[in-house]
């Protein structure tokens, strides 16, 4: 399971990204927060920690959009 914080702390920390406007339904690929280049290290990230793989077909702005939308992409690849 990830936990709310280590998403958080990761997009900060890893990521570069600047979290002071951001909350937990902003766009983050969409909007160009977050690039599809940071995706890539986003999404191993979430296998590692997770422990799962993510397919390709479940890469979708519906998934990965939000802090919001990751966290629940999360816990369904996790049930």
């Amino acid at each position: 399971m990830i936990e709310r914080a280590a998403l958080v702390d990761f997009l900060e920390g890893d990521l570069g990204v600047d979290m002071s406007d951001i909350d937990d339904s902003s766009a983050l690929f969409s909007s160009g927060i977050v690039d599809s280049f940071a995706l890539v290290t986003l999404m191993m990230h979430m296998e590692r920690l997770g422990g799962f793989r993510i397919n390709p077909g479940d890469v979708t702005l519906d998934n990965f959009d939000s802090i919001e939308r990751i966290l629940a992409f999360c816990e369904r690849a996790n049930a």
